[in-house]
Order: C-alpha cells, then structure tokens, then sequence
C-alpha cells in the first residue's frame, strides 16, 4: 500500500536511505553518520511537502519497504529548512557529537554541493520540481515497488499543475535508469561530485 510518509515512518525510512546508498554513506561519513541525522534531513522534507513524500507499506507486518521524495520547488525544502531553525538545530546536535561525523565529511558536503551547481546546466536548473530519492529495502527489490513509488509520485505533481520534472541518478545505476526511461525521462545533460558523475533527466507532463 502506498500512503504518505509520517514522521513516526522517519526512523524506517532512514535505514532504507542507508542501505540503499551505503556507498555514499561510507564516501562522505565513512559510515559514521548515525540514523538520527537522516531522520532530522528527511524531517524537514516532510514538513516541506508533505503530500510529496510517499511510502510503500507492507499491510502484513507494517514495515516501510520503499519511499519516493519528489518536490513540487526544491526552494520549498530550503524555506521550511529555515522556518524550522533547521541549520541551527542540526549544528547544536553536531557540535554536542549527537550525529556520529566530525568536520571532514562537512568539507566533503560543501564540495558535493558547489561542484554539482558548477557542473549542471542552465536549463536544469531551471526546472523546480524534483524527485529527490528514492530507495527499497533489498529484501524487497523485484517486486515493483520502485515502478509504483515514481508512478505515484509523478501522479502527486501531475496533479499539482508540474509541467516538467528533473532526477539526477548514476551512471551505473542501470536498473533505476531503465525505471526512469519508461516514464518518459531522458537525458539532458551531466553533473558531478566529489564522489563521480550523475545524469540528470527531465521528464514532460
């Protein structure tokens, strides 16, 4: 069952974002990073889009399987960021070492941030609305839960009057590409990070 997101969902969602990209978890925080911290990021993208944020339930045992993060504005996240005292909150609990990194993952962030703005094209900028992650539960691949998560998140900004949409995903993420393709996504240029390459596709409504 697809429903939106709670915030007593946020401690499952956070261990499915962990282990469906552990490789970034363990490039920028060398897996340091403890759950809490995820939960307090994916907090705000609730309370920024509420309707947006999107989970599959297994109706038999009640567990989060999936989850799908699309924004109608990406200035909706950094808005409710700030509305919430978001950045202070999160400085207080680093400094008090409640999130596990020190300043070195920092530096790596702020990196990941200024190089993907300098490598990503005007156009895609230019474009609000955006699916901001999407992650399963291993245990749960192969069951089509990542094709009902995009279709229903696609169906959430369709129904908000979005005329175009934007991802970004890796290169080697064959799987997600082929997902994405059958959406009517397509590529429209390049990005990258401290950690590699992203493609960044654009779908019409």
């Amino acid at each position: 069952m697809i429903r939106c997101a709670k915030f007593s969902d946020l401690p499952q969602i956070a261990q499915i974002f962990r282990e469906a990209f552990s490789d970034s978890i363990e490039f920028y925080f060398e897996n340091r990073i403890k759950n809490s911290a995820i939960e307090d990021i994916f907090k705000v993208v609730l309370i920024a889009e509420p309707h947006g944020f999107l989970v599959y339930e297994d109706e038999e045992n009640k567990k989060i399987a999936g989850y799908i993060c699309v924004v109608r504005d990406i200035k909706k996240v950094w808005i409710a960021a700030i509305l919430t005292l978001s950045f202070l909150k999160w400085t207080i609990k680093w400094l008090l070492g409640l999130y596990g990194f020190g300043i070195r993952p920092i530096w790596k962030i702020l990196s990941n941030k200024i190089d993907f703005f300098r490598f990503q094209t005007k156009y895609a900028r230019e474009i609000s609305a955006q699916i901001l992650s999407i992650g399963t539960l291993k245990s749960y691949r192969g069951k089509s839960i990542g094709t009902k998560l995009v279709e229903a998140g696609l169906e959430f900004l369709k129904s908000k009057g979005v005329k175009e949409v934007k991802l970004e995903v890796r290169p080697d993420n064959l799987p997600a590409i082929k997902l994405y393709k059958k959406f009517g996504f397509y590529q429209i240029g390049m990005s990258r990070d401290p950690q590699g390459k992203w493609i960044v596709m654009k779908k019409s409504f």
